[in-house]
């Protein structure tokens, strides 16, 4: 009796450490042929158990019937889960949501905006199953039950991270052909940088009309931004206050910001270098839809280089005490960072960060 009870005590996760004098002793019965002399300190009981052949076999065969009883208790879980999802078939509005869940959508007559304010009521950014439950009821009148509003939420968490954001909600309508609507950025003046003219031969005027090559345009993305030598941080901080569009890295979001289409913008970020930059923090995050180095870390929201654009920018989790103790609301801290991705439905670049200062 006590060996089973010290076997589910294993089974459930715990060691020879965790085990008490009296069933220490009942394993040195079992496998030594004795219980260790009571002037023999615990700690090597506990060396002499995990030095014995038969203990680290018993051991192991309990991991091993662990792991089966696991497996059994996923596969059930299934089962139970199908055999719910079929019985719940009948239902009209669950057949519905379940199978045609984009056509429903498309047949709601909202557009982006006004489906994004029901299905995000509370305007945090993140779309919550009562926030689900609650359109439905409103457009069917009926409640649906709680593993419709699960597969729902596993359709728009298109990262299988177990939230839903309203940049995951903008790409499944973009999918299914919603127009996304576009945030306008502020119209700022840039200087005119003249071009050299080039003369085209009539051959050239004829194919104006055809479309770009890949080649096309990296070599147009790169003529557009132009190299210039970084100014020192101490001018920029000190100019920052002036909107405008002056460094390579904000040259080339402006740019992301005409794309057409998303293989462009994945060609610009390809053509685009590293910068140091410059950013008012506004708001800390966890970083999101990474599996690189970069997971675990944390994500700074906030004004870059002065302006126009605000960014997120990732940072690796070796910089996460400096950011929880150091970063305020206020904060300013500078850094080398590349572009990463271009959301086409927030019209935001996030970027990846090299390395991280505070500015005082």
């Amino acid at each position: 009796m006590v060996i089973q009870q010290i076997e589910n005590k294993i089974l459930s996760g715990a060691d020879l450490t965790t085990l008490t004098d009296n069933e220490l002793a009942q394993l040195a019965v079992q496998f030594v042929g004795d219980a260790p002399p009571s002037h023999i300190p615990r700690e090597k009981v506990i060396n002499i158990l995990q030095e014995q052949e038969s203990v680290r076999q018993w051991q192991s065969s309990l991991m091993s019937r662990a792991k089966d009883l696991a497996a059994e208790k996923v596969t059930e879980a299934a089962s139970k889960v199908q055999t719910t999802i079929e019985q719940n078939s009948d239902d009209p509005m669950v057949a519905m949501i379940r199978e045609r869940f984009g056509k429903w959508l498309q047949d709601s007559g909202y557009d982006v905006s006004e489906l994004t304010k029901k299905l995000d009521r509370n305007g945090d950014g993140i779309i919550q199953m009562e926030e689900i439950s609650e359109f439905i009821f409103e457009l069917t009148g009926n409640q649906p039950p709680n593993w419709v509003l699960e597969h729902i939420s596993t359709i728009l968490d298109s990262n299988n991270d177990g939230v839903v954001l309203i940049s995951e909600l903008w790409s499944y309508l973009e999918e299914l052909g919603f127009a996304i609507p576009v945030i306008e950025q502020p119209v700022i003046a840039e200087p005119i940088i003249e071009q050299p003219i080039i003369e085209e031969s009539a051959e050239n005027d004829s194919n104006n009309s055809e479309e770009y090559s890949n080649e096309d345009i990296v070599e147009e993305a790169q003529e557009q931004i132009q190299v210039e030598e970084i100014k020192p941080l101490q001018e920029l901080e000190n100019t920052q206050d002036e909107v405008q569009i002056a460094t390579n890295i904000e040259k080339t979001i402006d740019l992301l910001g005409k794309a057409r289409l998303h293989s462009e913008a994945n060609l610009i970020i390809e053509s685009s270098n590293s910068s140091k930059c410059i950013l008012k923090v506004e708001r800390v995050e966890r970083n999101l839809m990474v599996n690189d180095n970069y997971r675990g870390g944390k994500t700074l929201v906030g004004l870059l280089d002065g302006g126009p654009f605000t960014v997120a920018v990732l940072f690796e989790p070796k910089f996460n005490e400096l950011i929880e103790t150091e970063i305020k609301k206020t904060k300013k801290v500078t850094f080398n960072a590349s572009l990463y991705e271009w959301s086409s439905g927030l019209r935001q670049a996030k970027l990846k960060g090299l390395d991280l200062e505070t500015l005082n």
